[in-house]
């Protein structure tokens, strides 16, 4: 309970006072990560968060729990979002947490983060604190992304100075980069890409005619804000991709526990054999959505259509591409046409995890629309025709009758001797014909 009280003081005092006391310890490695001086991580939205809990095998079994903290709203205490046995809150904030949360072995995975999901985090067993996360979850909005066989840059450092109180302090925004990861296939030439995230620096006070010292506290940018009390430019992740070549070794299934770059992702609980196979039935002019299982900005992602491999640098036409968010886990066809038909593959981490066989209707239903309206209009023309001809006959019998009536029109007896009843009969059979 004394360390529970401890650690809840020290982050209120941080947030509410704006206090730099530089008591977070950073650390690359997330197994170090334990007790009651909480380490900062970053992650990306509409990614999976994985938060590691190391001490969790020397707690009792089924013992292990976790608990959420709103860093905005300091006046709440930390809530249970879920515990062994599949145990969640159904409810409000720490349900909707909930229900995408998961334990594997006391650590917690949660399968699609939401920049809402930034605070702390606490993996607790009875009353005694294993390990301590201030989580940045970031915009996977503000994204940026490069590519070096592009001739594309990453983005450059950024520098402010704000108020606190009566001091003034230097606040720097940088990319804090990861490892780059494995090319997306071996022995011939593939991509790799490389996670960064929005990190900021704040110097000590800085008086004037001081130089900018270096050792003042550092977090992810999100956190940042919260720290200081004060917006900061808005700048997102990076993620920046190369072209790579690399020679092929063993494959050997990923296993729990088995942390990649020092993350866990959904990929890692996934059986070797368990491959989805999946047939797209679509129409012209739809939206494909293809998702590649396990496949995430942390991991790397390879797509195949029919023979040929896709990357990022190229190959694309206007209507396909790749989901920056997800690190190319999502394959998207805006407006599909039938030379779109076909097999697309996906491999993560160098294992095939899914095949989706994308198929267009023999007839599809736009065609049997414009046959059905092109039918109708030739109906259409094909009567009025009719109507025509059949009023053309009509007038044309009537025409020659009255031709007939005058060639055989009696001669009127009282002018068949007179030159004038000869030419008035004429006029009478001109006025006929009119």
């Amino acid at each position: 309970m004394c360390r529970d009280t401890i650690l809840l003081l020290t982050l209120a005092t941080l947030v509410l006072m704006g206090s730099l006391l530089i008591f977070i310890k950073q650390e690359d490695d997330l197994s170090s990560c334990s007790g009651t001086a909480p380490c900062s991580v970053a992650f990306l939205s509409t990614n999976p968060l994985s938060l590691r809990c190391p001490a969790a095998t020397e707690a009792p079994e089924g013992s292990i729990y976790w608990q959420y903290r709103d860093l905005s709203q300091p006046q709440t205490k930390p809530r249970t979002f879920i515990r062994p046995g599949h145990w969640r809150v159904h409810r409000g904030p720490m349900g909707q947490l909930g229900s995408r949360a998961n334990l594997r072995g006391g650590s917690l995975i949660i399968n699609t983060a939401w920049t809402s999901d930034t605070g702390l985090y606490l993996c607790k067993s009875a009353n005694s604190i294993l390990a301590a996360y201030l989580v940045d979850v970031q915009d996977s909005s503000l994204l940026y992304v490069s590519h070096q066989g592009l001739g594309e840059s990453i983005l450059p450092n950024q520098s402010l100075m704000v108020n606190l109180g009566s001091s003034r302090h230097m606040v720097r925004l940088y990319t804090r980069w990861e490892p780059w990861q494995d090319c997306d296939r071996c022995k011939v030439m593939g991509e790799q890409k490389m996670m960064g995230f929005c990190y900021a620096d704040i110097s000590e006070e800085i008086h004037e005619g001081e130089e900018l010292k270096e050792n003042g506290a550092t977090l992810p940018c999100g956190l940042m804000e919260l720290l200081i009390g004060q917006s900061l430019p808005h700048r997102g992740a990076e993620l920046q991709y190369r072209m790579c070549r690399e020679p092929c070794k063993e494959e050997t299934p990923a296993e729990i526990g088995d942390w990649w770059r020092g993350r866990e992702t959904a990929f890692d609980g996934m059986e070797p054999h368990n491959m989805l196979l999946e047939t797209v039935y679509l129409n012209i002019h739809d939206k494909a959505r293809m998702t590649c299982p396990g496949a995430s900005v942390y991991t790397p992602v390879l797509w195949q259509r029919d023979s040929t491999f896709i990357t990022r640098g190229g190959n694309f036409n206007g209507t396909h591409r790749l989901d920056d968010a997800t690190g190319g886990g999502i394959y998207n066809i805006e407006s599909v046409m039938p030379f779109d038909s076909g097999i697309y593959r996906c491999w993560v981490q160098g294992r095939r995890v899914a095949s989706f066989h994308l198929e267009m209707p023999e007839q599809p239903v736009v065609h049997r629309r414009l046959t059905r309206r092109l039918l109708n209009g030739m109906r259409i023309m094909v009567g009025t025709i009719g109507v025509y001809f059949v009023i053309s006959a009509v007038v044309e019998i009537l025409h020659a009758s009255l031709f007939q009536n005058c060639s055989t029109w009696p001669l009127m007896p009282q002018a068949m001797d007179d030159a004038a009843g000869l030419q008035q009969q004429g006029k009478m059979c001109t006025s006929k014909k009119m």
